[in-house]
């Protein structure tokens, strides 16, 4: 008996090991039919659905694992389908990232912004880490230092709505030469623009379903200035979208239509 209480703690003790490298997809994400229903269709083709289909499967075992319910068998069972099932997302999102790799994004400049852009992005996905829109730029005016932290890449969805605001303008830091300068941001600098897709991480943190159905419709990239009306209005939609998420999700949790 006691050998066997040592083992089973041991195996705890081994899963709780392990855990701390398992990642994290930020909570409950969602069920397989919500994130099944994301669209397929779009720019990144089946990269959101498949990020977020298995980051629900990673959530679903790993509250199972630690739901303190398991025999010491059901333990060994469920860590033995969270490894398959962590090879089997990595495969495929390996394979659906592939599929990306050099495909075109449009991009856009907001209008009265003194950038100019070369071309359209094209999507840089052969590495396992952060995918991003790659292309090319140059500044028209010399930007003061005031105007340097207003300005971001912004991802905007089919609807016109932003996708997310968070990432500011570090994607166009860099010069065309590779070096980064805080004071490169001089009429005529050219630039290499990095714009951060939140898709198809094996790392990412809370890249749940809600915010996998809003990537699923990508459109484009916009460089907007963030003290602009047009900003702050894509910032309050997006917001309240997200609100209106969490009231959803709230009512499915109490069982409410």
């Amino acid at each position: 008996m006691k050998k066997t209480i040592k083992k089973y703690f041991a195996l705890v003790a081994m899963i709780a090991f392990a855990a701390v490298g398992i990642t994290s997809c930020g909570g409950s994400s969602g069920s397989d039919s919500e994130a099944d229903e994301i669209p397929t269709d779009g720019l990144l083709g089946d990269l959101p659905m498949l990020t977020a289909k298995y980051c629900n499967k990673i959530v679903d075992l790993r509250e199972k694992l630690f739901s303190g319910q398991l025999t010491e068998n059901e333990l060994k069972e469920t860590r033995a389908e969270f490894d398959e099932t962590e090879k089997e997302r990595d495969a495929k999102l390996l394979l659906a990232r592939q599929a990306l790799n050099g495909k075109e994004v449009p991009i856009e400049v907001q209008e009265g912004l003194a950038i100019k852009i070369d071309d359209k992005l094209t999507i840089s996905s052969e590495n396992k880490g952060a995918i991003f829109a790659v292309g090319k730029g140059e500044f028209q005016k010399n930007f003061t230092w005031d105007e340097i932290p207003n300005i971001s890449i912004v991802p905007i969805d089919t609807d016109g709505k932003a996708i997310e605001l968070d990432r500011g303008s570090g994607g166009l830091w860099y010069k065309e030469d590779g070096k980064t300068s805080l004071y490169g941001w001089k009429n005529g600098t050219k630039f290499v623009i990095n714009a951060f897709i939140s898709v198809g991480s094996t790392s990412a943190n809370s890249r749940n379903t809600n915010e996998m159905k809003r990537w699923a419709k990508l459109a484009k990239f916009v460089i907007m200035d963030g003290n602009s009306d047009a900003y702050k209005k894509l910032k309050e939609q997006l917001e309240a979208d997200k609100k209106a998420e969490e009231i959803e999700a709230a009512k499915k949790v109490v069982g409410e239509k």
